[in-house]
């Protein structure tokens, strides 16, 4: 099918839009205009493998073989009227998630300036825009990610027939894949944020702009490595397109705009916490409510009730969670509390607390998948317990574990979305290709 035809995909979604999701529920079914819409991208983009395919790795590496993609990245995002984009943002980013997934820079950077030139060729552009915009480079770092990882997951399934040692990098991709999840789940709910209710929200959109990008391109990295270790060659396409991909992650991250982030998230941080910890919104009933809904109180809420019992169903907490997030608690203390030093108050503090909100938008989606009927693996736990754990890491906090059950869990999922074609995202979609 061709890309000319197509209606608006935001027109077509409002119409079929479910009702208010509850605020992490990350993982609900997408509306059917933008599975079938990203399905009919996958098939024109064809099988990256391909040698001979003009958008697939091998292509896409060699000079010239980007301009081909730039004309698909613009026809894929019309305009639906004013501010028609954020009828749905999470819907529209899912639609162009085989874009991203194909060519990072170029599927970035067109579509970016395909979105300012369908909200108008004049005058300054309407701040939710700019905030979707930044937003797309969050969402296809994950998207570009998690292509590389799968990548590493087939060359160590294929390797090991032959090499058996070749299994010991399953533990590191699967502590990938927990870091991965953070990524989609803080862009998920970031890009949810924007359309249930703009005026809140910054310091969260703010935290996916500053922690996705070093995420994702430690989850690069290692699996150029991996592929390496499994006997890819220099000229191997899936080696050199994770290569170019991890090379232009510096780009990806300028045109967020970190800066800028960081200013917002030091901004936030005086006023994040009340005295004695996080503050419980309450959740909306309704879409009207929806204009009251405060994303910050909801997000410390979710870690004072991991710290109390963990994030899942409170009467079959998680095992470690709960002292995890216990330690993610003190941070939090150090960070907003009334006895926090000015020394401590810049980008160091800033990127902290970046990591908390991740570490908060993880135990939410965990929390709501298990309450109303996530997959089984989100529902489960490991995943975010391992996130969790990782977390506590980076910050260099006391470690807590290890969750030698959690990591077998993660690396099983891991191995079952290799076997059935899934993509690495939070509705483990199955792929073309």
């Amino acid at each position: 099918m061709g890309v000319s035809g197509q209606g608006s995909l935001l027109r077509d979604e409002r119409a079929a839009a479910p009702a208010v999701a509850p605020p992490f529920h990350a993982a609900a079914p997408l509306p059917p205009a933008a599975a079938r819409r990203a399905r009919r991208l996958e098939g024109l983009l064809g099988d990256p493998r391909d040698r001979a395919n003009p958008y697939g790795h091998h292509a896409l590496t060699l000079p010239g073989g980007l301009p081909a993609l730039s004309g698909i990245a613009a026809s894929e995002v019309r305009s639906a009227g004013e501010s028609g984009y954020f009828g749905g943002a999470e819907a529209l980013v899912a639609a162009l998630r085989p874009l991203f997934r194909r060519d990072l820079a170029l599927g970035h950077a067109t579509v970016t300036g395909a979105l300012f030139a369908a909200d108008g060729p004049s005058g300054p552009m309407p701040a939710r825009t700019v905030e979707l915009a930044r937003l797309l480079g969050p969402a296809a770092l994950s998207a570009a990610a998690g292509t590389a990882l799968r990548a590493a997951v087939r060359a160590v399934s294929e390797g090991e027939r032959k090499t058996p040692g070749l299994s010991r990098w399953r533990a590191s991709l699967a502590r990938s894949f927990a870091d991965l999840a953070a990524c989609e789940s803080l862009t998920a709910v970031a890009l949810r944020s924007l359309t249930r209710s703009p005026g809140t929200g910054q310091a969260l959109r703010a935290a996916a702009g500053c922690v996705v990008p070093g995420l994702a391109a430690e989850i690069l990295d290692e699996s150029v490595l991996t592929l390496g270790e499994c006997g890819h060659e220099p000229g191997s396409a899936a080696l050199r397109w994770c290569a170019k991909t991890a090379a232009e992650v510096s780009y990806v991250r300028e045109t967020i705009g970190m800066a800028n982030c960081r200013a917002e998230l030091m901004h936030e941080l005086p006023s994040s916490a009340g005295p004695g910890g996080g503050r419980v919104a309450a959740r909306p009933t309704a879409a009207g409510g929806d204009a009251d809904f405060d994303w910050a109180a909801e997000l410390h809420g979710v870690l004072d009730a991991a710290a109390a019992h963990g994030s899942g169903d409170a009467d079959r907490p998680v095992p470690g969670q709960t002292r995890a997030a216990r330690r993610l608690l003190a941070e939090r203390r150090l960070l907003t509390g009334a006895d926090r030093s000015v020394a401590r108050a810049g980008t160091a503090a800033a990127e902290r607390y970046a990591q908390l909100l991740t570490v908060c938008a993880v135990l939410g989606v965990h929390r709501d998948a298990a309450l109303y009927g996530g997959s089984s693996f989100l529902a489960s736990g490991a995943w975010s317990t391992l996130a969790l754990t990782r977390a506590v890491q980076r910050l260099g906090l006391p470690p807590v574990g290890p969750f030698v059950e959690a990591q077998a869990a993660v690396e099983a999922e891991l191995d079952r979305r290799d076997r059935l074609r899934a993509d690495c995202d939070l509705h483990a979609t199955r792929t073309l290709w």
